[in-house]
């Protein structure tokens, strides 16, 4: 007996009806992965998903107007504190390393059965650029919605765009959008000889098909 092939609009009724969103990092010193552990989010990285869903594009004719993303400006920090857990209101990490890294890399992945997609950001400090430390934090940042809209507004004007006047909708800015810390069990604190080996933060965003 032949088993009809579902129709692709039934497959999808039958697995596209939950979707799952996580944030997971790995540290690498040299070739070394040190730990892989997922994030706790802030409080303007979940705010800036749904601007960017119920925003429309907003035109502001005052010199030129160009649109950036979440990943313009993006960046990653290390800190020490290994202390305090982290919580939605964080706009940066405890106790930062103010260095940026030497280099940022990033990707968008897919599965050839859609069923998982994948923003990779590579972030490198190369031996030398970070000071011998305690790293017990890490953090990445993103260009985020401000979080100072009412609940409720109706059409808002707001997002991620920047002009040459310097115009920022929604008091857009880079912020702390993820932090994988020790104080949340998440890793053990281990101690860096920045002068001898490079250190990496692979950091995934993940939207997948629960």
């Amino acid at each position: 007996m032949k088993i009809k092939a579902k129709k692709i609009d039934e497959r999808i009724a039958e697995n596209y009806t939950k979707i799952k969103f996580s944030g997971i990092g790995e540290v690498y010193i040299g070739d070394e992965l040190i730990f892989t552990a997922k994030n706790k989010w802030t409080r303007y990285f979940m705010s800036s998903i749904i601007v960017f869903i119920a925003n429309t594009t907003a035109y502001i004719e005052v010199g030129e107007l160009y649109h950036g993303g979440m990943s313009y400006g993006a960046t990653a920090r290390v800190g020490t504190d290994t202390t305090t857990t982290s919580h939605p209101n964080m706009s940066d990490i405890v106790s930062k390393v103010d260095i940026a890294p030497d280099s940022i890399t990033r990707r968008a992945i897919k599965e050839p059965d859609y069923t998982l997609y994948i923003a990779e950001f590579v972030f490198t400090w190369s031996a030398g650029t970070l000071p011998d430390t305690t790293v017990g934090e890490l953090g990445v940042y993103l260009r985020t919605d401000g979080d100072d809209w009412v609940s409720g507004t109706s059409n808002p004007a707001r997002g991620t765009s920047i002009g040459d006047t310097g115009v920022s909708l929604g008091n857009a800015d880079v912020r702390l959008a993820s932090r994988i810390a020790s104080a949340d069990g998440a890793f053990d604190p281990f101690e860096f000889y920045g002068s001898i080996d490079p250190l990496t933060f692979k950091w995934r965003f993940q939207v997948a098909v629960v």
